[in-house]
């Protein structure tokens, strides 16, 4: 098992109460968290990506740094813990993304892996006109499964002739490479999403309910390994912390 921290990018973290302390995201309190959590031992650190939050009283989630770039910062000034950002797959080409992956590897020396999302809030992508409509949902995994197939070349031979219903790539190059081979989670919980995670993610991040129930999580890993392909020996736990 690998257990991480999940930073908190957003304001106020992951309370949504008027009672709990109310703060803004700041780079210098993320580098205060990783490097403890660094400290202590922690496999890993990620942080989300919000590009528009809900409101309310507590403004929740309406103040947010950038996953890539702040998790390029804690990249420098960090030296063994896994570091992961997370790519808004609509927003960002594939090709920008391994560019984006190689360099942050470059500076963490091999720690760096990343987070696919293929948007689910669509106020996030309508406020810049990037929401390809509502049949999106049906085909979102279609989509992120060209993406993830770009960046899988890119990667791992440094340039891509792929074509497909969403990308088009005319010799495209990224170069250099990263050091070793990328890490990608997927956080998608329905099937279409563990499906997706079985045959091209590393990690799924499977959610359970409660506080302190461990055992809540075993019916979604158990939907997670009849998803997999992948022999069960391959597949391992992730725990984030918040």
């Amino acid at each position: 098992m690998k257990i991480g921290v999940f930073v908190p990018i957003g304001n106020n973290g992951w309370l949504i109460s008027t009672h709990a302390p109310q703060y803004m995201p700041t780079f210098e309190l993320n580098k205060a968290i990783v490097q403890k959590a660094e400290h202590y031992h922690f496999d890993f650190a990620l942080s989300m990506i919000k590009l528009r939050g809900f409101g309310g009283k507590t403004e929740f989630w309406d103040h947010n740094l950038e996953s890539f770039t702040l998790m390029a910062g804690l990249a420098a000034v960090t030296s063994k813990i896994q570091i992961y950002a997370t790519a808004a797959t609509l927003t960002l080409p594939p090709a920008i993304v391994a560019r984006m992956a190689s360099t942050i590897d470059s500076i963490s020396g091999g720690r760096f892996g990343v987070n696919l999302v293929t948007g689910w809030q669509k106020p996030e992508y309508d406020q810049m006109g990037m929401w390809p409509g509502d049949d999106y949902f049906a085909s979102r995994y279609d989509y992120l499964t060209e993406y993830v197939q770009v960046l899988r070349d890119l990667w791992g031979t440094g340039r891509s002739d792929f074509k497909g219903d969403y990308f088009t790539m005319n010799d495209c190059r990224v170069s250099p490479r990263p050091s070793q081979p990328m890490k990608v989670i997927c956080a998608g919980q329905s099937d279409a999403g563990m499906a997706f995670s079985a045959q091209h993610a590393d990690y799924n991040f499977c959610f359970g309910k409660g506080v302190n129930t461990p055992t809540a999580f075993a019916p979604t890993a158990a939907r997670m390994m009849q998803a997999a392909e992948k022999p069960a020996a391959t597949w391992g736990p992730m725990c984030c912390s918040w």
